[in-house]
């Protein structure tokens, strides 16, 4: 910008027309905005010109973000309004990070834009490139505006793209590095912790004041027999007092939002790991397994709103109090020594045996939890079986090998505990005995005395919290390996990466070549060297005896089975080439297993295309055949789902509403797996044969039934043996070779 003519810098900066008028890229956003707030969007009046504004902003900034991305990123947070905030969140979601600053509009440099200026009275405007000119749209009047009116400082939001391999916590910086994942996040925090250690090595100096204050009192008052200098001591210890209650509360404040800050990101960073993980990685670890993953870092929080980090903080007084104690009485420093020598020594034997029984007490605990998960999900089952002595029988085995873990830990524990109190107490006594020997010999005074006896506690407590808290500190060190392992784990996406995949590519044909797949070395192969092209807009129907690889190869073009050998075609191009995430978008799937979310049903819909309208929503329930009963509910599309109570009372709708999401969603592919007998026979098979109809020639469709009916509707069948080979081609064929 600096290189630019003086005249044409003027022009960029200033130049806006005399009489603005609205160009594309405005009623581009007022579509865009129309098209989110058609989705229900919900935006009070006021809020209305910043939302456009960060309309027009996302077109500026990615012009090619489809409005169903951004709008399942503002139904997330639907319920917390739009404001500036909800908007810093919004852009962050789509990895741009802000600056803020306040400036003048002719000082702001042009390659940063676009931009979001607030005016002093929260007018909210969009300050962007057109080509060679600069526009400023006004969101309240929807209409661009003359920069030059704008003579006064203005609040200015900058956004620019966040690179992943800039982050401390990216792998290619942890690679540069050579540290955890934790220890990455938790150097962000590096100032914070040093203002920390600061304040604690501040208040142990304020600490080693009161003997000294003692020492004072006892030679100015109490020998000298004057009463004067008291009432100075007092005014200095109330000084003293003053200043710990400020310290203590200011590092209190601090720690708080540093617990605060690391329990969101370790969070939010853990449940988007885990959403980003393969199917298999996830299917092979238990559902106690996840909810340990996500609870893991429980114990880091601990650590830092318990006493472990303040005793860890405070270890410095140790030094102090015994360089102290040399000063005071030389040989009264001795027998603390020899107890910090024997707590460290306690520490380093006890924390080894503490952490073997920890970690047997966390497969056993582990054991139960899933054993507890187990007996309600199959409670049912459970008493119609006559299963619930048996069942007590495993309870009270499983629970008693938990508990008998937990004691053995928590026996060595107290066992270290015991001994870290015996020691603390021989070394009280030890420099009792040398204090009084000291006395007698008039080398040492009461009140010195009285200075070590304090001295001694502030040395030694530090040591012998730490001994207390080994248990804790074996489970915060646990924790932190769980993060490191689950973070280290590979994604199959990446959900911070929104970059859409080109529609045009997934035209609807599938070519599956030489596909085998096993999920495990010693079990058999579901496919072996399977191949077959399906053209687009053919129905293709599998069939095959329990446990053939149905659901398996159904899942092939979604990318949810993993072939070790062979690879997926869509459209003609390797289904590994896309981003998973928009592959799944652009793929419909009606699951064997409906699952519902709580919130109202234009919720549950919506999670297949954030952006339909509620008349979209409407069409797929009347083709899904669902509209009668959708007219009987009290609040129509807005009547809040129980998924629980409608799955037990409703069965057929809850399998209408999956019809529904899968023919929502504008996909060139559509899979329908195997359905429930029950749902078929209420007149779920009705709706899937009019689908199944319709779709032939205009949607490639693949679906999973046993029913010969279905299966007459498919141009081709394929039939799975079970032995990783199958039979592909019309049904009659396959019915004269079985």
């Amino acid at each position: 910008m600096r290189d630019l003519p003086l005249d044409m810098l003027a022009q960029l900066r200033h130049g806006a027309p005399s009489e603005p008028k609205l160009g594309h890229a405005e009623s581009a956003a007022q579509l865009f905005y129309a098209r989110l707030k058609g989705a229900d969007w919900h935006v009070t009046p006021d809020a209305e010109p910043l939302a456009l504004c960060f309309c027009m902003l996302v077109l500026r900034l990615k012009p090619t973000l489809h409005p169903r991305s951004l709008a399942a990123i503002i139904n997330a947070s639907a319920d917390h309004g739009f404001d500036r905030m909800a908007l810093v969140n919004t852009m962050a979601a789509l990895g741009y990070r802000y600056d803020r600053v306040r400036l003048m509009l002719t000082d702001l440099d042009i390659r940063v834009l676009p931009a979001l200026i607030v005016g002093r009275d929260g007018q909210a405007l969009v300050y962007y490139r057109d080509g060679d000119d600069i526009a400023l749209f006004d969101g309240a009047t929807r209409q661009l505006v003359d920069p030059t009116q704008y003579r006064q400082e203005v609040e200015v939001y900058l956004f620019s793209r966040l690179n992943p391999d800039d982050l401390a916590t990216s792998q290619t910086r942890r690679e540069a590095t050579q540290q955890a994942w934790f220890l990455s996040l938790f150097s962000r925090f590096w100032p914070h912790l040093r203002s920390v250690v600061l304040m604690g090595i501040s208040l142990n100096l304020l600490a080693l004041l009161v003997p000294a204050l003692i020492l004072a009192v006892y030679a100015f008052v109490i020998d000298s027999g004057q009463i004067a200098p008291l009432q100075y001591l007092a005014a200095g210890a109330a000084l003293l007092l003053g200043f710990e209650f400020t310290l203590r509360r200011l590092r209190s404040r601090v720690l708080t939002w540093m617990m605060a800050r690391l329990d969101y990101l370790v969070g939010v960073s853990s449940y988007d790991k885990l959403l980003g993980l393969s199917a298999e990685a996830l299917n092979t670890a238990g559902v106690s397994s996840q909810i340990a993953r996500i609870k893991t870092f429980e114990a880091v929080r601990d650590f830092l709103c318990g006493p472990l980090i303040l005793s860890a903080i405070e270890l410095p007084v140790t030094v102090l109090a015994l360089v102290a104690l040399f000063w005071i009485g030389g040989t009264l420093a001795v027998p603390i020594l020899v107890a910090i020598i024997v707590l460290v020594a306690i520490t380093l034997i006890a924390r080894r045996g503490i952490a073997v029984r920890i970690r047997q007490s966390a497969v056993e605990g582990s054991k139960m939890q899933q054993f507890i998960l187990d007996t309600f999900t199959r409670l049912e089952s459970i008493r119609l079986d006559g299963l619930a002595g048996i069942w007590m029988d495993r309870f009270l085995h499983l629970s008693g090998r938990e508990q008998f873990a937990m004691l053995r830990m928590s026996r060595l524990a107290a066992t270290a505990e015991i001994l870290a109190h015996l020691t603390v107490g021989l070394a009280t006594l030890g420099l009792l005995f040398i204090g009084t020997k000291q006395i007698w010999a008039g080398e040492l005074a009461a009140g010195a005395l009285i200075a070590a006896m304090m001295l001694q506690l502030r040395a030694l407590a530090p040591l012998h919290a730490i001994v207390g808290m080994l248990p804790r500190i074996e489970q915060l060190r646990n924790a932190i390996e769980q993060i490191d392992r689950l973070m280290d784990m590979s994604e199959e996406i990446d959900l911070n990466d929104h970059e859409e995949v080109n529609a045009a590519a997934l035209n609807g044909q599938i070519r599956i070549r030489n596909v085998s797949l096993r999920y495990g070395p010693k079990v058999p192969a579901v496919l072996s060297g399977f191949s077959i092209d399906i053209a687009e807009g053919e129905v293709i129907g599998i069939t095959g005896g329990n446990g053939s690889g149905k659901s398996t190869l159904l899942k092939l073009p979604l990318g949810l089975s993993t072939p070790q050998l062979g690879a997926v075609q869509l459209g003609g191009f390797d289904i590994r080439q896309f981003n998973a995430a928009e592959l799944r978008e652009r793929v419909a799937y009606f699951p064997q297993t409906v699952d519902l979310f709580s919130g109202t049903l234009a919720d549950n819909l919506r999670i297949a295309m954030p952006i339909a309208r509620n008349a979209d929503l409407e069409a797929a329930l009347e083709e899904a055949g669902a509209l009668n009963q959708l007219r009987s509910l009290p609040d129509g599309l807005q009547t809040v789902v129980d998924p629980a109570r409608l799955s037990a009372s409703q069965p057929l709708l809850r399998e209408r509403i999956g019809l529904a999401r899968a023919l929502l969603r504008p996909a060139q592919v559509l899979l329908i797996d195997e359905r429930p007998a029950m749902a078929l026979l209420a007149g779920l098979d009705r709706d899937i044969e009019r689908v199944l109809k319709q779709s032939r020639g205009h949607k490639t469709t693949l679906f999973v039934s046993s029913r010969t009916d279905f299966l007459r509707l498919a141009d081709r069948v394929i039939a799975m043996t079970g032995d990783g080979r199958a039979q592909v081609g019309p049904l009659d064929k396959i019915m004269r070779t079985a």
